[in-house]
């Protein structure tokens, strides 16, 4: 949120019901909104500030290995040892961000896209959304608003042998694409579009299950 002043009376649930609006762009699960409020912040400044949360969270992986760690015990004979392979990183993920956990009960980790499959909806690793607007929407039925869609941490791709290449994310170290919220204009993909793709990969699945299992090992925090 890079609006000119901070409200305080914003309701973050309150903006993505009415961003949604009933699209359902969501598969696997609703989408897990997180605001920041950076008055005035440039496209760079925003992906420093994501940075620096990354840092201190790590990505979703962890957890994910956290919760097959713990159903792995639960499943197990009281006497037995246990495997800590779970928590180890599977063989090609070594450029997955492997950060100490600060707290016993951390926030969620941030995305991390890691195989090519996933690469199809986007070229990059990381993204964020800035909501471009000088004031926060009521989201009225003829409503909408601007945003863009900051992607960085390019991933490089392979092409075949003699194909002519169609786009080098590998040159474009910081991509924005200016979306309206809910609307197609000029045959660009509404904001709405966008993240339903997010919903196919496969970071999403894997949060969305370990999410469950943790709810029905009865945790209330990671």
């Amino acid at each position: 949120m890079v609006n000119p002043e901070s409200p305080r009376d914003f309701d973050g649930q309150k903006f993505a019901l009415g961003l949604e609006d009933s699209r359902n762009p969501y598969d696997n699960g609703g989408f897990r909104y997180e605001f920041f409020f950076l008055p005035g912040a440039t496209a760079e400044e925003c992906i420093t500030h994501y940075r620096g949360e990354l840092a201190a969270r790590g990505t979703i992986w962890h957890q994910v290995r956290k919760v097959a760690q713990a159903l792995k015990e639960k499943d197990a004979a009281s006497e037995e040892a246990v495997d800590d392979s779970a928590e180890a990183r599977p063989p090609g993920d070594d450029d997955e961000p492997h950060f100490g956990v600060t707290s016993e009960q951390g926030l969620p980790g941030f995305p991390w896209v890691k195989e090519a499959k996933d690469w199809y909806f986007t070229n990059y690793r990381s993204w964020l959304l800035m909501y471009l607007d000088a004031d926060i929407p009521r989201w009225d039925s003829d409503e909408d608003h601007n945003v863009c869609v900051v992607e960085f941490d390019p991933m490089p791709i392979e092409w075949e042998e003699g194909e002519k290449a169609r786009w080098d994310p590998m040159g474009h170290p910081i991509r924005l694409r200016y979306k309206k919220a809910r609307s197609m204009v000029d045959n660009e993909e509404a904001l709405t579009s966008w993240m339903s793709n997010r919903t196919h990969s496969r970071w999403a699945r894997e949060a969305c299950e370990a999410t469950d299992i943790a709810e029905d090992l009865g945790w209330e925090a990671w």
